[in-house]
């Protein structure tokens, strides 16, 4: 995710520091997204894997978005970089 993030940004060289959770703890009670990110830590230590088998199996073959379009979307949407073309 880290080299589609920088693909997109045009910058190869994006620094990477560790999220803070000390501080979901710290400003929890008063910020209610903090306080659901101290919940939803499990799932950044740990993946998830799902199985829609079923779900292929009833809609029929599911679309796929590339990566790097995907990413270049969201940090546009984001206002971080423009809209790609």
């Amino acid at each position: 995710m880290l080299a589609a993030i920088a693909r997109a940004a045009g910058r190869p060289c994006l620094p990477v520091l560790p999220f803070p959770w000390w501080l979901t703890r710290l400003a929890g009670p008063f910020s209610e997204s903090l306080r659901e990110m101290k919940e939803i830590r499990p799932f950044w230590h740990h993946p998830v894997r799902l199985d829609n088998r079923r779900l292929v199996t009833l809609l029929g073959a599911e679309p796929h978005t590339p990566l790097d379009t995907a990413v270049a979307a969201a940090l546009a949407g984001l206002g971080c970089l423009e809209a790609p073309a």
